[in-house]
């Protein structure tokens, strides 16, 4: 190729992900960057995988028993010749734009080293949930922190040659599913992760998925042992900041009740209907205005919206600087059944010789917590902001 690019190396391991994984080719091969190369490591596919990587001549393909997702992960990154490299799974996907992007931002010689922009999660279809996996980086101690959520995407991760020859390679032993945790727990004790502003990839959400297959409790419990392999010593300080952390978010009673909720939900959905009953009430004794917002809210919310709202809106306003809130709080687009907000931007074009702008909508105010404000602007000037302060139909005419 010899364009005096970067070369990009993307590893994708896979087993039996016939049904996902061309969605996963197409969209490393449609992205407008020359300088790259795809290896798929497969684990002896018996799904017809095999069939469908003979139609992409450009795949570097290995097919042969590994030991797991981080072997073939691994063994991967030893065949790769880039000078940036990622691994995206066989079910996730990149978005258009993103190799260019990236190459643009990460020098893989003077730094920085490691980039991350934004992950939307999509479900089986590959249809957006509306939902974005949180995307914020604040330093090494923070990522340790993972009772207080965890926000790099793994599938809009790229790092330089040089953190994989230093950091790496994944930890083969790790004795739970969240290796790309582990990784990029001791990439950050060296490297900050720079995040850009961008849509890099997508994270697909499905029941075969080790994310939905296992509950939040046990995701939890799992990342905490991975975290804890990097508190150091007892006799240093950071072992005690972190340890006290989690004390203070174990025993903090409404983030104790919440989690036993959802321990109580995953137990139910498993039929374990004595462990439901168990952590339920637990939570409940514990905490029953958590309860109230888990199991009562969802039920009442129509019939009782307004009462609901003043007496739960201190609560939620207290808890939104959460990562997970955050992604919900910046989205501007609709949702998936037509609904907006709590936040919605949009650009029209007029026609030249119109002489109204109408505006017909539909409120529902009982989620927002005050009025709805309208803000308009024609041609980058501002000509009015609207208040809409009771449910229910509304129109507006603005001369133009």
């Amino acid at each position: 190729m010899g364009t005096g690019k970067p070369l990009i190396s993307i590893v994708t391991p896979s087993l039996n992900q016939a049904r996902f994984i061309r969605e996963t080719i197409e969209s490393v091969l449609n992205q407008d960057y020359p300088e790259y190369e795809h290896i798929v490591m497969d684990g002896g596919s018996t799904d017809g995988t095999i069939d469908l990587l003979k139609e992409y001549k450009h795949l570097k393909v290995v097919s042969e028993k590994d030991r797991g997702q981080a072997d073939a992960i691994n063994k991967g990154f030893r065949l790769a010749k880039g000078d940036i490299l990622a691994y995206l799974n066989a079910d996730d996907t990149l978005l258009p734009g993103t190799l260019k992007r990236v190459s643009e931002e990460l020098n893989p010689v003077a730094g920085p080293f490691i980039f991350m922009g934004r992950c939307r999660f999509t479900d089986e279809s590959g249809r957006y949930t509306g939902i974005e996996h949180p995307s914020e980086y604040e330093g090494h101690l923070r990522l340790l922190k993972i009772w207080k959520g965890h926000t790099i995407p793994q599938p809009a991760v790229f790092w330089a040659r040089r953190v994989w020859d230093e950091c790496g390679p994944v930890d083969e032993s790790l004795a739970c599913s969240w290796i790309d945790y582990d990784l990029f727990c001791r990439f950050s004790k060296r490297y900050d992760f720079h995040v850009l502003d961008d849509l890099f990839a997508t994270y697909r959400l499905h029941m075969d998925s080790k994310t939905c297959q296992a509950g939040e409790a046990d995701i939890l419990k799992d990342s905490i042992r991975v975290s804890k392999r990097y508190w150091g010593s007892p006799l240093l300080p950071k072992y005690w900041f972190l340890l006290s952390s989690l004390a203070v978010f174990r025993f903090n009673r409404r983030i104790r009740a919440r989690a036993w909720m959802r321990k109580s939900g995953d137990l139910y959905r498993n039929g374990n209907k004595f462990g439901f009953l168990r952590y339920g009430i637990s939570g409940l004794l514990l905490a029953p205005e958590v309860a109230f917002n888990v199991y009562a809210y969802p039920r009442l919310r129509g019939r009782a919206g307004a009462l609901i709202k003043k007496t739960l809106h201190p609560i939620r306003s207290r808890s939104r600087d959460n990562p997970q809130t955050k992604v919900f709080l910046r989205r501007t687009d609709p949702w998936d059944d037509g609904w907006v907000g709590p936040k919605f931007a949009a650009q029209y074009q007029l026609e030249q010789d119109a002489a109204v702008l109408e505006l017909l909508g539909f409120a529902n105010l009982q989620f927002l917590g005050n009025s709805l404000k309208l803000s308009i602007a024609i041609d980058g000037e501002m000509v009015g902001v609207h208040k809409i302060d009771k449910d229910g139909n509304f129109y507006l005419a603005l001369p133009l």
